[in-house]
This record gives C-alpha cells, sequence and structure tokens, in this order.
C-alpha cells in the first residue's frame, strides 16, 4: 500500500520550506548541536526534504549523503546536494557501518514502525557513531507559541476520520532504549519567524505535513479553522511563527 506521508511529500516538494524558513532554521540549530566533524567524517540524513539539515552539515564541513521517501523532494534536493537518492528510512542502501553521524529532522514521529527506522540508523553507523534527531514534542516551561494554532489543532481533531488521528505520544527514550543506543540526551530548540501577514500561517500550513490534517479535515471546518486562525493573528501585537522541538542525540 502506498505511503500517504510520502505521497503528501511528493505534492508539497515545491512549497516545502519555501513560505518561512521553518525547516531551514531549526536544521541549522541541529547541525549546531553536533561535534564539529572530524577530517572525512560522513554524514547521513534520512527523510532530508529540501535540505534543511543536510546542507547546513556540508557547510559545517561534514561529508553528507541524503535519502528521502519522496521522489520529488529527491528531485529539488540533488540540484543543491549530488549525495541523495529515494530511499524509505527502514531500508536503507549503504553498508554497515558506513557513516559516523545519523541525522532525521521531522521524521521518526510520523512513521509506521521507527524502531525499525532505528535499528538501519544503528547498522549504518560505526561503531560510537552519533545519532541526533529532532522531534515534534512539548514546549518549555513559559514558553508561548505566539497563535492559538495548537488549540485549534486539538479542537478540530474531532472531526477528523478515526484512522486519521494521531494521539499516541511518540516515546522516543523507550524507543532508543529498545535499539540499543545509549547516552541519550535532549535538549529543546526554539524558532521566531517574523510573518508578513496573517494569512502567511496558513499558507504556511499547506507547505509540510500538516496539510495532512486539513487534507482529512472537512471543507467546512477547514474554512472554519482558517478564519478563526487568522482573527486571532490579527488581534495579536506582533505576527510571529514561534515554535518549538526536542533534540535527541544517542550513541551507538
Amino acid at each position: 500500500m502506498d505511503d500517504p506521508w510520502i505521497a503528501l511529500f511528493d505534492r508539497v516538494a515545491d512549497s516545502f520550506d519555501t513560505v518561512v524558513p521553518f525547516f531551514s532554521s531549526f536544521g541549522e540549530l541541529t547541525v549546531a548541536a553536533l561535534p564539529a566533524p572530524a577530517a572525512g567524517a560522513r554524514l547521513l540524513d534520512v527523510g532530508a526534504g529540501a535540505g534543511a539539515i543536510a546542507l547546513a552539515a556540508r557547510r559545517r564541513g561534514y561529508e553528507v549523503c541524503a535519502v528521502d521517501g519522496s521522489a520529488a523532494m529527491v528531485a529539488r534536493l540533488s540540484e543543491s546536494l549530488p549525495a541523495v537518492q529515494v530511499a524509505e528510512a527502514g531500508a536503507l542502501p549503504f553498508d554497515d557501518g558506513t557513516f559516523d553521524v545519523v541525522t532525521a529532522g521531522f521524521v521518526l514521529h510520523l512513521l509506521n514502525d521507527p524502531q525499525a527506522a532505528l535499528r538501519e540508523f544503528k547498522r549504518v553507523m560505526v561503531p560510537g557513531g552519533l545519532l541526533a534527531f529532532t522531534v515534534v514534542g512539548p514546549p518549555p516551561r513559559g514558553f508561548e507559541p505566539g497563535d492559538r494554532s495548537h488549540e485549534l489543532f486539538a479542537e478540530y481533531s474531532r472531526y477528523l476520520p478515526r484512522d486519521g488521528r494521531t494521539d499516541a505520544p511518540f516515546d522516543a527514550r523507550g524507543l532508543l532504549a529498545m535499539t540499543g543506543f545509549r547516552d541519550v540526551a535532549e535538549q529543546h530548540l526554539q524558532v521566531e519567524l517574523a510573518l508578513d501577514e496573517p494569512e502567511t500561517m496558513w499558507r504556511w500550513y499547506g507547505t509540510h505535513g500538516t496539510r495532512r490534517f486539513f487534507d482529512e479535515l472537512d471543507e467546512k471546518y477547514c474554512e472554519e479553522f482558517r478564519q478563526r486562525l487568522i482573527a486571532d493573528l490579527v488581534d495579536r501585537p506582533e505576527l510571529v511563527l514561534r515554535r518549538a522541538a526536542l533534540l535527541f542525540t544517542a550513541h551507538f
């Protein structure tokens, strides 16, 4: 059966991360948290998308390879990074012990079998290699997102078809432990991006994975969500997209 996430990212590949530099901003923060590369250090970025992590890692000095399940995303990234190919996280086309670092930005929590992906990450890493990945997670205490999106998503999720809901939390630490990773650490990353108008946030939601939520929502509720989102932004003193994520690192 076709993967709905891959189909979605094929559709949004041309507009992905073009409305506001959300993923590239988190990619820069992720790469900044990695150790400085030794000469010849090899990094694999899984689910590379438009290259948020991969291109930042290459600028940092890593020798970078990348994969993504979306052929359209790979076609776009190949214009900037020749060493990219179509492959899924659970079936990587590389030999054992190839990479010093494996990264994945906002990928693992979307997979049907994240543990299978983690096993593959471990297989292609050198002993002592580093894994670093970001996921959507609870914001740090005192964090103010600057809009009501999270409340609206919680409210309108009840209108999704039952198989469209994703209620189960993503247990990163548990999965890492079961897969044999050690020295697990986590930290919050935050970005703040100015918006030129309220409609920009709505357009941004249509260019990445969140679009699936609206694709599965009835058109009437979708428009209601949009109107309420924009009305809230109009009343705020500043137009800003402020988001937090969790960065996990671990060793094999």
